[in-house]
């Protein structure tokens, strides 16, 4: 999925979402118009299917099957259980490269477990006859380890342009430190097969990191998508006032939770050192 049809599908959520009529002040024109289509209960994300309708997740547990003029819905059974609170539930949904020939559908979501909560990749195959639901269900990724917490999961899936390999975006569950530690997937750009495991050539993997791992250093990601040009970005929730736009390079480090251009929520001072070269850490593109 494109960069451009990301933001696309961000703005009709936002705007879906937000929208309230009699606000006070003149609100500024846009570039484009808006047209509500549809309502939803906690939406966390969207994607196109070949034939123009839309797969769409409620954060409660609920995906959905929605018809691309929006007026008619039916659900999807057959999504495992979600563990709903705070920023957990049901996550990301992305059909599959081949989709038109496989129907596989993968998605995200948190569940509890041992030691607390995590994020999880999976994927099951749609079927429509009798029902719309989902078959053949399966585990690919659990993000490790599980921690007590409900925020930061992140849980972002994207596949390359070529449709080889899946890159899944692990947040460090507010725990800081994961997203340093090599041998943990938190707060990690993952590069996977379309089977789950570690990609062949990841280029962290010869240094003892987790073999899955493809960059390091991240917070919480909550946008990953490829440009028309075939390169990775990724949108980054921030400590205050340092939410960021990054281009996803192999091996590099991020920064987080060393570096940032914002400062911990609630901080009287700037208490995380900003960006600077030569620092070692890759800078945002937007900060």
């Amino acid at each position: 999925m494109t960069l451009q049809h990301r933001l696309k599908m961000f703005g009709i959520l936002l705007l879906g979402g937000c929208a309230a009529p009699g606000s006070a002040g003149a609100e500024p024109a846009l570039p484009f118009k808006t047209e509500i289509i549809a309502d939803f209960d906690a939406p966390w994300a969207m994607a196109f299917l070949p034939d123009g309708r839309m797969l769409v997740t409620e954060k409660r547990g609920q995906l959905l099957l929605v018809a691309a003029d929006g007026k008619a819905r039916q659900v999807v059974s057959g999504t495992l259980p979600v563990d709903f609170a705070g920023q957990g539930g049901l996550m990301d949904v992305v059909p599959a490269p081949g989709f038109a020939i496989n129907h596989l559908v993968y998605f995200s979501f948190s569940e509890r477990g041992p030691g607390g909560k995590g994020v999880v990749l999976a994927r099951g195959r749609l079927v429509e006859s009798g029902g719309a639901r989902l078959e053949a269900v399966e585990v690919l990724h659990r993000a490790t380890p599980y921690l007590p917490g409900n925020g930061h999961y992140s849980g972002r899936i994207a596949f390359s342009p070529d449709g080889q390999y899946l890159f899944y975006a692990n947040g460090e569950r507010q725990k800081f430190t994961p997203a340093q530690d090599p041998k943990m997937s938190l707060g990690k750009v993952l590069r996977l097969t379309l089977e789950g495991k570690a990609a062949p050539g990841n280029p962290l993997a010869a240094k003892g990191f987790d073999p899955a791992i493809w960059s390091y250093g991240h917070r919480n990601i909550l946008g990953l998508a490829f440009d028309a040009q075939g390169r990775l970005w990724e949108q980054e929730m921030g400590p205050e006032g340092g939410d960021e736009v990054n281009l996803i390079a192999p091996g590099k480090n991020y920064g987080w939770p060393r570096v940032s251009n914002g400062r911990n929520y609630g901080a009287a001072t700037d208490d995380i050192p900003d960006h600077a070269a030569g620092d070692g850490y890759e800078p945002p593109k937007v900060s």
